[in-house]
């Protein structure tokens, strides 16, 4: 049993009213989760403040509230303490009430504002292939051999963070790989975590919705970096022109990769095909060869982004090697559809650069036309629709601008605003507001030798609208109308 005094620890408490001293069997934020003798820390949200439903958590059986909001002057039933700051507290007592997890694991922490998840699927697999039990936390679950759930968030709140890490300890693993977005950083969902390696894979224009600058959404991302030590490690994409901006503010070792012969780790030669990536890889440790079924360029800065985590783990190249030759791709980022007399591929890139590199990577390894299909989301970074249209006009054959999760907005005007940026003249498109419909008009244009790329949902199973979330797949739209059941 966790007390509340020590949960709080040295932590500057404004005021409060109660026992201190009072027994806390678990943390939460949401008063509609609280259980018997839980702690409620109420958060101050954007949209509401959780002050509203403490009342709730108490009915609920709370034995405790901690807000940024002063003890109630009337009687209370329940010890109340005031704090500062809400979300450092949550992520304070959330580590501590579970033993401080992440210092019994070493750390690493992927961020960027693409290729995070895979390149978190891929150093989790590169690890596990060494023998070195590894967890993992990102877009698409939290899992660890023999045991995986699904999140709702690219890297979860606190309490669930820190249980999930104690899990992970207790299962005997000796690693944690996690994606880390920019709001987990800006929002302190990771401050009490103690990193030991940080990777950064790329940055370009996304989540302005929340950040509301290109410099605040730079400084989160660097804010990862700024926490490592002089024996941890940091990995760089030295391609990425904001790669340099992070080195100069490093405290710690690193090692950079990327395609720049003055890269630390870079390919010597490769070739990409449909069937995957081969290269032969410059490393510190030595030249190594390397097989994958992963697609395109941008993919071997993934791999090569995992190769530099791996090593930096101590990991040996034939480890590596192996590892890379068996590993699968991760569910929704560039995944074969269907193959047949033309090929479909449905990938999760909603941001310009993402949806570039797509592109390009199948400019690179297809003869055929290039159809597109995508759209972007609703109540989400707005700057990037009309770059999303420049990328697609300049680099597809045929575009199909279609529905991409509306949520609060029309999606007709979603399609008006990424339409925006084609050139006065393009005319290779058309609009289809019915995602279904969109997706089976592309695979009808398609001829023999042709791409379909169905971007933005990846390995989302729903559509979100104003009032309702409906099932949505894009992969079980092509095999249903390709003919083949859903794999």
């Amino acid at each position: 049993m966790k007390y509340l005094d020590e949960l709080l620890g040295k932590q500057e408490s404004l005021a409060w009213r109660g026992n201190l001293h009072v027994p806390v069997s678990g943390i939460e934020f949401d008063s509609r989760k609280i259980k018997k003798n839980e702690c409620y820390v109420s958060i101050k949200g954007f949209v509401k403040d959780g002050i509203v439903y403490a009342a709730d958590a108490i009915r609920r059986g709370a034995s405790a509230v901690v807000s940024v909001h002063p003890p109630p002057q009337e009687h209370h039933p329940v010890t109340w303490v005031q704090v500062k700051n809400d979300r450092r507290v949550l992520s304070q007592m959330a580590s501590r009430f579970f033993d401080n997890p992440s210092q019994k694991l070493q750390v690493i922490g992927v961020t960027g504002t693409n290729g995070k998840t895979t390149t978190v699927g891929l150093i989790q697999a590169l690890l596990n292939a060494a023998m070195a039990k590894t967890a993992a936390i990102g877009t698409l679950s939290m899992n660890f051999p023999g045991c995986s759930r699904k999140t709702h968030l690219t890297t979860p709140e606190a309490p669930e963070l820190f249980a999930f890490m104690a899990e992970a300890v207790k299962a005997g693993c000796l690693n944690l790989v996690m994606e880390v977005s920019s709001a987990s950083l800006s929002l302190m969902r990771v401050e009490d975590i103690g990193f030991a390696q940080a990777v950064f894979t790329s940055f370009s224009g996304d989540h302005l919705d929340f950040h509301q600058t290109m410099e605040n959404y730079f400084e989160a991302k660097l804010s990862l970096f700024k926490k490592l030590g002089a024996e941890q490690w940091a990995i760089v994409n030295g391609d990425d022109p904001m790669g340099e901006n992070i080195i100069k503010e490093l405290n710690c070792r690193y090692v950079t990769f990327g395609f720049s012969p003055l890269a630390d780790i870079r390919p010597l030669k490769y070739h990409f095909s449909l069937a995957g990536i081969k290269a032969l890889l410059q490393t510190p440790r030595g030249k190594m060869e390397i097989q994958s079924r992963l697609l395109g360029r941008f993919n071997l800065l993934n791999i090569m982004a995992a190769v530099s985590s791996a090593l930096a783990s101590d990991t040996a190249l034939e480890k590596i090697s192996a590892g890379l030759s068996e590993f699968v791709p991760v569910k929704g980022r560039v995944n074969i559809a269907h193959a047949g007399e033309f090929l479909v591929v449905v990938d999760y890139a909603h941001t310009d650069d993402a949806l570039e590199n797509l592109l390009k990577a199948f400019r690179e390894i297809s003869p055929g036309k290039l159809i597109l299909v995508f759209g972007a989301g609703g109540d989400r970074d707005k700057t990037k629709r009309p770059r999303m249209g420049r990328v697609a006009a300049n680099l597809a054959d045929w575009v199909i601008l279609t529905s991409d999760n509306p949520r609060q907005e029309d999606p007709q005007a979603i399609i008006s605003e990424i339409a925006a940026g084609f050139a006065a003249d393009f005319r290779n498109f058309s609009c289809e507001v019915n995602r279904k419909t969109a997706i089976e008009k592309a695979l009808d244009m398609a001829t023999p030798g042709d791409v379909v790329l169905i971007a933005g949902k990846g390995h989302e199973d729903y559509q979100i609208f104003k009032e309702r979330t409906v099932h949505f797949d894009d992969f079980e739209v092509v095999h249903a109308k390709m003919g083949k059941a859903h794999a």
